[in-house]
Formats: C-alpha cells, structure tokens, sequence
C-alpha cells in the first residue's frame, strides 16, 4: 500500500449581490386590468331629514396604498360630478336631479378632502388602509331613485 500525501489548493473571490429599491407605491385592488377601492355605499335610505355619516372600510371606499419605506405618498380625490369639492353631490340615474354629500379625512368631518392637499403620509413598506369618512347632510329628500357619483381617486409620489 502506497500513502502519499496530497496537497489541497484553494482559492477565494468574492461575488457581489445587490438589489436597487426605488420608490415605489401601489394603490387599489387590480381586477382584469381596472384598479378600484370599492363602493362607498350609503345604503338604502327612505328620507334624508338627518346627517347620515359613513366610514370607508376595506374594499368599500377606503384607500389602500403600499408604498416602500421612506417615500412619502400623497392621496387626493377629485371634485366627482360637482365640480367643487366643497359641495359634491350624486346624480340620479334617471331624475338628474341632485343628493348633497361630501368626503373627509377626519372622524369629525372638519376636513374635507381634496383635490390640492389630500393626505399626505410616509410610506412604511406595508399595506395601508386610510379611511374615507362621507357625510350626507340633511336635506329635501330628492323623487325615488338611484344617485351615484364617482370620485378618481390619485396617489402621488
């Protein structure tokens, strides 16, 4: 039996991984190329004699956005079929006539959210829901029918 000793050669480098985050954002839920954030539905109502108030919820008009960590997004939403965010209203579909509503940023319906300002928020890496709160002020309850209106929703960064 022959034993021999073998030398072993070794050689080190070095390989460099990188990724290059960019800031990015996503908003909305994306169904067959349409992105939306649902329906801020009031309901059924029979009269409009009192405030009626309404908070966005997940997939029925708040707005989710998801942007990476460190860029500041900015969310604000058009003036609908009025023209002038601070007097929105729904359009009957077949009366053409009128139900007063607008949109806030805030619980006590002190802000409204607009089409200059919105909201303005850091971005965390992680999806964020931000609430839509819509107040229908008491009004003449407008003849029976279907009032709709719809709002374009932009997030900026």
């Amino acid at each position: 039996m022959i034993s021999g000793t073998g030398t072993t050669a070794t050689k080190s480098a070095t390989v460099t991984v990188s990724v290059n985050v960019l800031p990015a954002c996503t908003a909305g839920t994306t169904t067959s190329g349409t992105t939306s954030f649902g329906t801020l539905n009031f309901g059924t109502l029979y009269y409009l004699n009192k405030t009626i108030r309404l908070i966005g919820q997940p997939n029925a008009g708040a707005i989710l956005v998801q942007c990476a960590s460190g860029v500041n997004y900015q969310v604000v939403l058009s003036t609908g079929n009025s023209g002038n965010v601070a007097q929105r209203y729904m359009t009957g579909a077949t009366s053409g006539q009128h139900v007063n509503y607008n949109l806030y940023t805030d619980a006590n319906d002190s802000i409204v959210w607009n089409n200059t300002t919105g909201v303005t928020r850091p971005g965390t890496g992680q999806p964020e829901w931000i609430p839509v709160y819509g107040q229908l002020p008491a009004q003449s309850t407008p003849i029976v029918d279907t009032y709709t209106d719809t709002v374009q929703v932009t997030v900026s960064w």
